[in-house]
């Protein structure tokens, strides 16, 4: 389901940005500005700049849409990756906190869909405030494994900080549109 939503968001998306003539394209250099204001450069540039959506997107309200579907697919991949690691926690402590991940991810996944419908209403304190709740789910499973017994290193770190630096990006982008 997951997959098919993901898959569903990111069609929508492209449609939205392939109907405008990529002459109204927002330039290069600006997506190349964008990512230079960011704590990781290159993560920028991989995740926003090279995304094959980005010669489409017309405006900054375009490549929010775009960091948030790459948000979401980050979301939906840890997911993922926790049904694969799950069994290797089998102790108490590994199994409440692969739980606590998984509700959590839940949690940001449905935010940042929400998040995305309401970018493409162009209502962005809205999407603002989803995109936090959902990064801060996330925050909480990658703190989960430091907290209640002994630290276990977080199988979910990847994603966890993919979201994070995505979510700084979905921020930057909201302030220079407000």
């Amino acid at each position: 389901m997951a997959t098919m939503l993901i898959n569903h968001m990111c069609f929508l998306t492209s449609l939205i940005l392939i109907a405008f003539p990529v002459a109204n394209a927002i330039p290069a250099r600006d997506i190349d500005k964008l990512c230079k204001e960011t704590t990781d450069v290159p993560f920028c540039l991989q995740y926003i700049g090279s995304d094959p959506r980005i010669p489409a997107a017309r405006d900054l309200s375009d490549v929010l849409l775009i960091a948030i579907t790459q948000s979401k697919m980050q979301v939906d991949d840890a997911t993922t990756h926790i049904d694969r690691v799950r069994r290797k926690f089998s102790g108490p402590n590994g199994k409440r906190r692969i739980e606590v991940c998984k509700t959590n991810y839940g949690i940001a996944s449905a935010r940042f869909h929400t998040a995305w419908e309401l970018g493409l209403q162009k209502s962005f304190w809205d999407v603002e405030k989803l995109a936090r709740i959902g990064t801060n789910a996330v925050i909480d499973c990658e703190n989960v494994w430091r907290r209640d017994g002994p630290i276990q290193t977080s199988p979910l770190t990847f994603y966890n900080m993919n979201v994070f630096k995505l979510s700084g990006i979905i921020l930057l982008i909201f302030d220079k549109l407000v």
